[in-house]
Formats: structure tokens, C-alpha cells, sequence
């Protein structure tokens, strides 16, 4: 018991290791533009109908306090489905796994403590596993061996161990996309805004072939 319980507090401590990873990310995140006035913020955020203290770290807090909520902020009731249901499938399949890891684990040790009895005698020590060990054969077939189950429940906690950590990558990666949202509300994104690009020619060192070399730049 106390060997499980040291386990779940890894999974869950670096599960809380990448949510807090995702919003490292997000505050260290270069803005996709640079710093702008207040003034031209403020005009920007009026013109979409967003308040004036509408602020991408607002975004960022609300997203690591309760998933969706960062997206809400922005009003981009449009991603709440899927942040909802990419987490909900992930613990779906997590709570599933364990639930799939503890019924082979009590089966495997009914299947080790009646070995251990039919060699040194007495009871099984597990005996109260007999319903799960049973449960478990009619799945696999009646043959199956100690060491079958045994590799089942070790995949299974594999799965539930994998699913753990995609659920702290999600979530950091739906705090990431409330930061990046907010920010870009206010990034100018205008239809007179143009890509040029202009190829020169870059002469050659001595003993060197000459190229051709290409430019550009974002512009009004």
C-alpha cells in the first residue's frame, strides 16, 4: 500500500510538474508582436468589445485555475469542446487503465499466493482475489499463467502512467493557448500589412562560389 501510494505521488507530482511547465511557457512565450502602447491596446481591445483591463496574464491565471476558463475569458466558446472533451477522453482512459491495472494486480498476487501455498503448504494469502483471478481467466482463457497476468497488469499500468502525463500536457497546452489568444487580440493583423521579399545577389570570397541571397520583411 504504501509502495502504490509513493507511486501516485510521482505521477501526480509530475503531472502538477508539467501544468506548472505550461504556464512557465506561457509567461516566458515571445509575443507575436512587440510591446504596444496603452493607448493603441486599449483602442484595439474597445474596437472587438473586450473590457480595457482584458490582459494576457489574466488569460494565463484563469486557464491554470480551472481548464476552459482562460478561453471563456477570451470569449472563444468555441474551444471549450474540445478542451473539455481532449481532457475528459484522457481521464477517461486513465481511470480506465487503473481500474484495468488493479484487477490484474489482485489476480496476479491470488495467482502467486496459491503457488506459494501449493509449495509450502497451508492457504492462500490472497484468497479474498479469487473473484478478480477468475474474472481475470475468463478474459485471457483458463491457462493463462502468473507470469501472463503479470505482463497484462504491468501494460496496464504503462497506459494509465502515459495517459497521467497527457493529461498535465494538454492541460499546460490549453494555458498555453489562452496566453497566446490574448495576446493576439490585440496584434495588428490588418489587410494592408504585406510580405516583400527581395533576392540579392551576394558576391563571392576569393575562392568561393557567389550566391544568390533572399530577403524580407514584414511591412505596410
Amino acid at each position: 500500500m504504501l509502495f502504490a501510494l509513493c507511486r501516485w505521488r510521482r505521477l501526480w507530482g509530475a503531472l502538477l510538474g508539467i501544468v506548472l511547465a505550461g504556464v512557465v511557457l506561457a509567461g516566458l512565450t515571445v509575443p507575436l508582436a512587440h510591446a504596444q502602447p496603452d493607448s493603441v491596446r486599449t483602442e484595439r481591445l474597445r474596437a472587438q468589445g473586450y473590457p480595457e483591463n482584458h490582459t494576457p496574464r489574466r488569460a494565463l491565471w484563469r486557464a491554470a485555475a480551472l481548464p476552459g476558463w482562460g478561453q471563456v475569458y477570451n470569449r472563444q466558446y468555441i474551444k471549450l469542446p474540445f478542451v473539455y472533451a481532449g481532457l475528459g477522453g484522457i481521464v477517461y482512459n486513465a481511470v480506465r487503465n487503473q481500474n484495468r491495472y488493479r484487477l490484474y494486480r489482485r489476480a496476479n498476487q491470488f495467482a502467486v499466493g496459491r503457488s506459494e501455498a501449493d509449495e509450502n503448504g497451508g492457504s492462500n494469502r490472497f484468497a479474498q482475489y479469487e473473484s478478480q483471478y477468475n474474472e481475470v481467466l475468463n478474459e485471457i482463457g483458463a491457462g493463462a499463467s502468473a507470469s501472463l497476468i503479470r505482463q497484462q497488469r504491468d501494460a496496464y499500468q504503462r497506459q494509465r502512467n502515459l495517459m497521467v502525463i497527457g493529461t498535465g500536457v494538454f492541460y499546460a497546452l490549453t494555458i498555453v493557448d489562452a496566453y497566446v489568444s490574448a495576446h493576439l487580440l490585440t496584434f495588428d493583423v490588418g489587410e494592408d500589412l504585406s510580405i516583400q521579399v527581395h533576392p540579392t545577389w551576394q558576391p563571392a570570397p576569393t575562392g568561393t562560389q557567389a550566391g544568390v541571397q533572399a530577403t524580407w520583411r514584414i511591412g505596410r
